[in-house]
């Protein structure tokens, strides 16, 4: 083999270990990356109210409050109330 060939066979291994490593690590950064509850509302429809003073998008906790068809808040009982966890 010539001396032309076994350095085109170093360099080229070490750009592609290099060149896997940072492909590897972006992949774990995106496969391990937790998607927010209410992503696809952050997406689709953002309301004003969920923006920081920045202008960026808060994703912090929110309360999700769902009422069954014909709810009449002259029948509320505290005792009704069901704190679901996500």
């Amino acid at each position: 083999m010539s001396s032309e060939a076994i350095l085109f066979s170093e360099a080229f291994l070490i750009l592609g270990g290099v060149v896997g490593w940072i492909g590897a690590e972006k992949f774990i950064d995106y496969r391990d990356r937790t998607r927010h509850v209410f992503e696809d509302l952050f997406e689709e429809n953002p309301h004003p109210e969920i923006y920081d003073d920045d202008g960026k998008i808060n994703r912090g906790d929110y309360l999700l409050i769902n009422f069954d068809p014909g709810y009449d808040p002259d029948e509320f009982d505290p005792e009704d109330i069901i704190e679901d966890s996500y």
